[in-house]
């Protein structure tokens, strides 16, 4: 009853605030059915609806899952020097280096203000990030497919359950998120508008380089451009001599992006650290799309639905046969109806839509293939933008106003429906609650030993202990104990295995009344077996006093004399 009570609770705050951006929204259809011109003024508050509603979303229980370990590098990481940091993203660390050097500035900054790196500030950058994106993909839409297209493809983002499980996270995905949608308007806009094209291909190479240095994957992104701008060359409308005409600005903009990346690639050239991630199989691209959709396939088959529809109706409206096929659906009156000359507009876009949801599907499931893998969500939310702003295609398409909206705010309705369930998901690490435990249990002269540190166990445990400073500390003889950066630095791991070496446990327990015997992040079968001996030993050699237990982390105390 209390869980139900909660799930009620947080959909009717969702819906009270959704319901301020309705009546603007409903302001201006009014306006643009008298006739009125909507002012940019107009667009503006809707623009701020939007970001509100979506970093609303974002921020709600920002802070109370705990940190996990691919958060807990990035602070890391952002923590050292710039020198230091400069030397970790060149010497292992390519990826993600703008995410990394935009984190140190904020850390450095909230510092300054007297603020720890909590959950909530380590986060928070990410929250506003998405919630901009969610912003560029309106603008994206209504410019491009209209308004109500925009409208529904940003809701359907901000709701989107992926898109918000990395918009709570301290990694890159959301920076380039947003850096992903302004560079595909800047493209978009370039080919389209009459005057200042050469400033929009400037953004959109600087924007482009951006996202690269912010995450390596969207090089797959650029791949996409590529071939969006290859089948533009040869669509049949207005588009084609358009493109046509800004072919050696193109080539320009990606000779520059690639001599700006230069360095970045020259970084890389060791390959990625992605070994762990399993060969993706067929199946996997239908649990993509299934998991973009909150893992419902009435969701899923609805939204395809959609950007089928919008990419048939686009389609057929160049044949004859699809003319009339559109007239006997009465989508269009007439074989000269001006909603005629409207689908026809919608093909170039939709191919460009497609060509950035369907290319890194494609390129990151060949390549993972190999030794390199890609095929993950984590890396492929970079196509949920495309994958909303096909379903406001769909939406477009659709004649009747009334039906339109209804359609619309089903949509908003069911995608709001699964949000609950975000924030219901379990957490993927809790160091926070074993963090606090051995803070609670921590005496002077205790000594702490975790294992697997090859793993991250340690770097994780040192994060809260630093954040919410308190005795609890590694001491110096802690056996497999090693500084992370030491990794970043050289690629060299510690020798983690000395922490459940009995020889190691029994000289360390010499030096310390009472351990502490953290383990976590256990990879294998192997480290699991080497665990459990420890742990054997400590209970056989030493007093067992208490422990603490979660479904990522297990602390034990002993009491050596």
């Amino acid at each position: 009853m209390t869980q139900a009570s909660h799930n009620l609770q947080t959909v009717t705050e969702a819906d009270s605030v959704i319901s301020a951006s309705n009546e603007t929204v409903t302001k201006l259809s009014r306006l643009r059915k008298s006739g009125v011109v909507v002012s940019p003024y107009h667009y503006c508050i809707l623009c701020l609806c939007i970001g509100g509603i979506a970093l609303g979303f974002n921020l709600y229980r920002l802070g109370t899952p705990s940190m996990w370990f691919d958060e807990v590098l990035s602070v890391d990481r952002a923590r050292q020097s710039l020198p230091v940091l400069m030397q970790i993203i060149f010497a292992t660390q390519p990826n993600m280096a703008l995410y990394y050097i935009f984190l140190h500035f904020w850390l450095s900054l909230t510092s300054l203000l007297g603020l720890n790196p909590t959950e909530i500030v380590v986060r928070f950058p990410s929250a506003v990030f998405a919630a901009l994106s969610s912003i560029a993909i309106f603008l994206l839409g209504k410019r491009f497919l209209g308004f109500m297209a925009g409208l529904v493809a940003a809701g359907l983002y901000l709701l989107n359950d992926l898109q918000l499980v990395y918009a709570q996270q301290t990694r890159s995905y959301a920076l380039q998120l947003l850096l992903i949608c302004i560079a595909w308007y800047a493209l978009l806009a370039a080919l389209t508008v009459k005057t200042h094209q050469k400033r929009w291909w400037l953004c959109y190479g600087i924007v482009t380089v951006l996202a690269i240095y912010t995450h390596l994957f969207s090089l797959l992104i650029l791949a996409a451009q590529v071939a969006a701008f290859a089948g533009l060359l040869l669509l049949p409308g207005e588009w084609r001599m358009k493109v046509r005409q800004q072919l050696r600005m193109f080539i320009a903009s990606l000779v520059g992006i690639f001599v700006l990346i230069a360095p970045l690639l020259y970084a890389s050239r060791n390959g990625g650290k992605t070994g762990w991630l399993p060969i993706p199989h067929p199946m996997d691209i239908y649990l993509l799309f299934l998991n973009i959709s909150a893992n419902s396939k009435i969701y899923l088959y609805l939204l395809l639905a959609f950007c089928i529809l919008g990419l048939f109706v686009s389609i057929i409206s160049y044949w004859l046969w699809g003319k009339q096929l559109l007239a006997q659906a009465a989508l269009i009156d007439h074989l000269e109806d001006n909603h005629l000359a409207c689908f026809q507009k919608l093909l170039p876009v939709g191919f460009a839509l497609l060509c950035w949801l369907v290319i890194p599907v494609i390129l990151s499931y060949s390549i993972s293939q190999g030794s390199t893998r890609l095929f993950s969500t984590r890396y492929l939310v970079t196509v949920v933008p495309p994958f909303m702003l096909m379903v406001g295609l769909g939406l477009t398409t659709i004649r009747w106003r009334p039906v339109q909206a209804v359609l619309a705010l089903g949509l908003l309705l069911l995608s709001l429906h699964y949000v609950p369930l975000h924030y219901q998901a379990p957490q993927v690490e809790d160091w926070n609650t074993t963090s606090a435990w051995l803070e609670q249990q921590y005496q002077a002269n205790d000594g702490l030993v975790c294992y697997d540190n090859a793993q991250g166990c340690q770097v994780c445990i040192e994060y809260y202990l630093t954040t919410y400073p308190g005795a609890a500390h590694f001491t110096a003889d802690s056996p497999g104990t090693f500084p992370w950066v030491n990794y970043d630095l050289t690629n060299t791991l510690g020798k983690s295995e000395e922490a459940v070496n009995p020889q190691a446990l029994a000289t360390f327990g010499t030096n310390h009344p009472r351990i502490f015997f953290i383990v976590g992040r256990i990879s294998n079968s192997t480290a699991s077996v080497q665990a459990h001996s420890a742990q054997q030993w400590l209970d056989t050699h030493y007093h067992f006093i208490d422990q603490n237990v979660t479904p990522s982390v297990t602390i034990r105390l002993y009491m050596t004399s």
